[in-house]
């Protein structure tokens, strides 16, 4: 395999203004073995249109519609897979931006440990202009990275990997029924398949992610749909970790997302979610009896709308905080001084 195909599959909605950028990007790549599969989610502005014109100006661009449900991005990714023909894989979305060497620095990195599933590369945000942040996705640190995924501090999300393509058609694809946290279900899925992997952090960062003000994820982020997804992942998780035998060793962890994920719904008075996920960790043994008491009662305090005693709220915030500390994310915290390239 001298030259293997890299094929880079997009969602597309609604990406009109910023997806011509993304284009010249793939054009511009110093490495001439790719295909970019662009998958359509039904988009209502004249981005189809302009898609259709960058496709005329290179046969590897292909164009797809959605053609099954459910809508959303992780369907649209899955029928890229499904669709293309590469022996290696880059997701990408239509807001983010490849450094121009992207494509061979990951290939040349990945024929280097042709043993691997999957390699992680780091990444840069941007706001408007690439050079306008210059701070890393995220770091390397020497704490577990499943321990980092469950408490919120992804080391990569979808873009910042490169796949096999024989590999990742074994992780059984993204999870189309969910929507949010489908970057998280799928890494601590296949951590705890045993994927294999190698973190190339130390390298140039290759791709530019686009900080928007209006992020489709974040939009209505404690909506009960969102929220039911992000419970299906802890209780999916909790299974496979009983399964695994390894709870007690990612306890902590756990408890985190638990928290994360209680919160959210607690204080956005989706009291039926809340109590849902209070029932199913009464199986899973995360906390102890007080502990467990300090949730309910902070449930019932939203449910009589008692959370306008500030004093109260506050001190039950405090103690679930104290026994389950916030933890600080990584993204964005470093400076990377040198010149973009």
């Amino acid at each position: 395999m001298n030259s293997p195909l890299v094929s880079i599959i997009t969602p597309s909605y609604n990406r009109a203004d910023v997806v011509r950028e993304t284009a010249d990007s793939i054009l511009g790549q110093s490495y001439p073995h790719w295909e970019w599969m662009i998958v359509d989610d039904g988009s209502t502005d004249n981005s189809w249109e302009i898609l259709q014109a960058i496709a005329k100006e290179d046969p590897r661009i292909h164009l797809l519609k959605r053609d099954r449900e459910p809508k959303g991005a992780c369907c649209c990714r899955n029928i890229g897979v499904l669709s293309c023909r590469g022996d290696y894989l880059l997701f990408l979305d239509t807001d983010d931006i490849l450094a121009p060497s992207c494509l061979e620095q990951r290939v040349q990195a990945a024929m280097q440990h042709p043993d691997k599933d999957f390699l992680i590369f780091p990444m840069l945000m941007f706001r408007m202009k690439v050079d306008d942040m210059n701070v890393y996705w995220n770091i390397n640190t020497d704490e577990d990275d499943l321990e980092r995924f469950l408490s919120g501090d992804s080391i990569c999300q979808g873009t910042g990997t490169f796949w096999k393509r024989e590999s990742f058609m074994k992780t059984g694809l993204w999870g189309e029924q969910l929507k949010l946290w489908q970057d998280v279900e799928l890494h601590v899925r296949i951590l705890l398949m045993g994927m294999t992997y190698v973190k190339c952090m130390d390298m140039h960062p290759d791709i530019y992610l686009r900080v928007s003000y209006v992020s489709i994820s974040r939009t209505g982020f404690h909506s009960p749909e969102k929220i039911e997804s992000r419970i299906w992942i802890m209780a999916s998780t909790m299974e496979k970790m009983i399964e695994l035998q390894l709870k007690d060793r990612y306890k902590d962890a756990l408890r985190h997302m638990f928290t994360d994920i209680f919160f959210s719904a607690a204080n956005g008075r989706q009291l039926i979610l809340s109590d849902r996920l209070l029932h199913l960790e009464s199986f899973w043994h995360l906390f102890d009896t007080q502990e467990r008491r300090a949730f309910r009662t902070y449930s019932f305090m939203q449910r009589y709308r008692l959370y306008k005693i500030q004093s109260l709220k506050r001190l039950l915030t405090e103690r679930i905080t104290y026994f389950v500390p916030p933890r600080i994310s990584r993204i964005g915290t470093v400076p990377y001084l040198s010149t973009v390239r």
